[in-house]
């Protein structure tokens, strides 16, 4: 497309815009869906249609497209001799200057807040460069003066640049918490009015087929689609509480200053003695709830907490034995996880010396897994937690925080 730059509508009211219609489509959610799908991959999706991607161009990186000849009209040219009401031109040369940029092809044609009435040349506008032409007479070629005039071009669309990114990074910051906040909101009502209607007891009749939903218009490729959620009617499941799950996560943290004080105990012990070593320290707080080897779901667990006939937390407990291993534990705990279970932990027992190192590759293994939405929290030198949602479960989310306990070896 070719435009006159900057000057078709202005950023703050094309970016208030934006948000307000995407925050009408959020409201417009249908409200079985809100609370069936996983609350971060639905983030995400509005995330994406409403962050702008800032222009970033590559100044440096300018260059002659193209060269052709061209007639100059030097009508207003009072240097030469031209009769009045005569049409004269001359026979000159016409530069197509290219540069390459990154960013929303869009904002080229949008007012910065704060801009300069500095004029700019008429812009041939691609995906990946813009293109401005640059036309002298071939009888008073001046090359000073023809470098000038193109690094002036580039300077003012440059400056303009500049002027636009601190406009898209607020809008950015603004339209994470806009989004989040809306999304909160909308997921309130659609609980409160699904209580309302259980609170009925009357039983609802079931659809033939499931119902699908209409995936919006995306201003970018990416996401493909809205989050996929489960065909099944919405039921609220049981969920551990977030001060509940830290408690555990606060007590198995304290073995590492046991393990540490008696590394003669712990240099020879398999995963399962250094288990039930975990347990014991469990069942002080759960009346005896953590048991070892526990069918689950698939397979097999290290650590369970049951109350009542739920399982509130699962945990998984292994050597350090390489990435691959590593990958291999996370898909095993994967592999355990019922309906029931959303929140859990994979324990890391570490005999080498780079404890670090394996903290890094640990971080690694779990944002390379396919089912990994989100990384809550990485501490190179302490627990991680990730989001995950499975394929064969979608709308389900599942917390995952990795330990890392150094058990020491005795030479």
């Amino acid at each position: 497309m070719r435009i006159k730059p900057f000057r078709e509508g202005d950023t703050s009211t094309s970016f208030r815009n934006l948000l307000e219609k995407v925050t009408q489509e959020i409201q417009g959610l249908e409200n079985e869906y809100v609370l069936k799908a996983s609350p971060v991959e639905l983030e995400q999706y509005y995330l994406n249609k409403v962050k702008i991607e800032p222009i970033n161009l590559q100044s440096a990186d300018y260059y002659i497209e193209n060269q052709k000849g061209t007639k100059i009209d030097v009508n207003g040219d009072f240097l030469r001799a031209v009769s009045i009401g005569e049409r004269a031109g001359v026979q000159g040369t016409r530069l197509d200057i290219a540069i390459p940029y990154e960013g929303d092809s869009l904002l080229w044609k949008l007012r910065p807040s704060t801009f300069s009435y500095s004029p700019y040349p008429e812009l041939e506008v691609r995906d990946d460069v813009i293109v401005f032409a640059v036309v002298f007479p071939d009888d008073s070629a001046d090359t000073v003066r023809l470098k000038s005039e193109i690094d002036n071009a580039i300077g003012s669309l440059s400056s303009a640049v500049q002027n636009i990114l601190r406009d898209v990074e607020g809008h950015n910051s603004t339209a994470e918490q806009r989004i989040r906040s809306a999304l909160q909101a909308k997921r309130k009502l659609a609980d409160s009015a699904t209580e309302a209607v259980m609170a009925l007891g009357i039983p609802m009749k079931r659809r033939d087929k499931p119902e699908t939903f209409t995936i919006p218009t995306k201003r970018r490729p990416s996401p493909v689609s809205r989050p996929k959620v489960p065909s099944q009617s919405y039921k609220p499941d049981p969920a551990l509480d977030e001060a509940e799950y830290q408690h555990i996560l606060n007590v198995m943290r304290s073995m590492s200053s046991v393990i540490e004080r008696s590394p003669a105990a712990f240099s020879t012990l398999d995963e399962e003695a250094i288990r039930t070593h975990f347990l014991f320290q469990l069942n002080g707080h759960y009346e005896g709830g953590a048991t070892g080897e526990t069918f689950n779901a698939s397979g097999k667990t290290d650590i369970l907490i049951r109350v009542g006939d739920k399982n509130v937390f699962i945990s998984e407990c292994k050597f350090w034995r390489g990435p691959k291993a590593f990958k291999d534990a996370v898909d095993q705990l994967m592999g355990y996880l019922s309906w029931r279970d959303s929140k859990c932990a994979l324990l890391i027992f570490n005999k080498t010396k780079n404890s670090s190192d394996v903290r890094k590759k640990m971080h690694e293994a779990m944002e390379g897994q396919s089912a990994h939405r989100r990384t809550v929290h990485h501490d190179p030198d302490g627990d991680s937690r990730y989001i995950f949602v499975k394929k064969t479960d979608p709308g389900k989310e599942i917390i995952i925080t990795t330990q890392l306990y150094d058990v020491p070896t005795i030479e």
